[in-house]
C-alpha cells in the first residue's frame, strides 16, 4: 500500500541520493566487518519509493558510512582495482543485475562492509546482529535458499574470493542464460552450503520490497528488471 501510494501520488518526484555520507555517530566498537554500507543503482536520481528505503536504512544504521555507486562508478572501480581477467569479465556483462552481482563481491573483497540491494531495507541496526568478530553474514529466505541482496563481509574473505572466481568462470564459459545462476544467488548458495556456513533468517537482518516495487525501482529505465533484461538481450557480450 505504501509504495503504490508513493508511486501514484508522486509519480514524477525524484531525489538524488548522495554518493557518500559519513556515519551519523561513531561506532560502538571496532569490528572485523567495517561499518560501511554499499549500494549500486543505474542512477542516483531515484523515485520516492527508493528514497524512502534509503532514509529508512540510514535511520537504522546510524554508525555506518554510506556509499552509492552508479554504473560509471562501478566501471571505474573494477577497472582500477581488478584489472585483467576480472575486469575483462565484468565489462562483458550487459544486464545491470549481473553487473551488480559481481561488483558487490569485488567491493566487499576490497573494503569490507555491508552490501544491500537498492530496493532492500534493514530490519534492525546491523550492530545488533553482526558481532565484532564475525567474518561474514549471509541470509536465507523462507525456503532456506541463500540470497545475495544482503551480504556482510570482512575484506579479503576467502568465501568471496571463491565466489568471485566462480562467477568469472561462469561469465567466461557463458555457463547459464539466467542471471540467477550465472552471477546471482545460486552461485553464492552453492558455496555457502558446500562449506556449511551458518546463515541468518532474512527477517533478522534485511527484507526486500517492503517500501518498493519493480515499477518504482526502474521507473526511468524501461526493461531494467533482470528477468526482462535477460529476455531481450544476452547477459554476456562477445569478447
Amino acid at each position: 500500500v505504501v509504495f503504490w501510494t508513493l508511486l501514484c501520488v508522486f509519480p514524477q518526484w525524484r531525489k538524488d541520493i548522495p554518493a557518500k555520507l559519513p556515519p551519523a555517530r561513531s561506532p560502538r566498537s571496532a569490528k572485523r566487518i567495517p561499518n560501511i554500507i554499499w549500494q549500486t543503482n543505474y542512477t542516483r536520481k531515484v523515485s520516492a519509493q527508493i528514497y524512502l528505503c534509503f532514509l529508512f536504512n540510514r535511520f537504522l544504521a546510524p554508525t555506518y558510512e554510506y556509499n552509492l555507486y552508479d554504473d560509471d562508478d562501478c566501471d571505474k572501480f573494477v577497472e582500477k582495482n581488478y584489472p585483467g581477467e576480472i575486469w575483462g569479465a565484468f565489462k562483458r556483462l550487459r544486464v545491470g543485475a549481473a553487473r551488480a552481482d559481481l561488483w558487490r563481491i569485488l567491493v566487499l573483497l576490497k573494503h569490507g562492509g555491508i552490501y544491500i540491494d537498492i530496493d532492500a531495507n534493514l530490519t534492525d541496526d546491523p550492530d545488533n546482529f553482526i558481532s565484532d568478530d564475525a567474518d561474514q553474514v549471509f541470509i536465507t529466505m523462507k525456503d532456506d535458499a541463500v540470497t545475495n541482496y544482503f551480504i556482510a563481509s570482512a575484506p579479503g574473505n576467502p568465501i568471496l574470493i571463491e565466489l568471485c572466481e566462480r562467477i568469472v568462470r561462469n561469465i567466461n564459459n557463458r555457463a547459464s542464460t539466467s542471471v540467477y545462476s550465472l552471477t546471482g544467488p545460486a552461485v553464492l548458495e552453492a558455496i555457502v552450503k558446500e562449506r556449511g556456513v551458518a546463515c541468518l533468517n532474512y527477517k533478522s537482518a534485511c527484507v526486500q520490497g517492503q517500501f518498493t516495487s519493480k515499477k518504482g525501482q526502474y521507473i526511468d529505465k524501461l526493461n531494467g528488471a533482470w528477468t526482462t533484461a535477460q529476455a531481450i538481450q544476452p547477459i554476456v557480450a562477445d569478447e
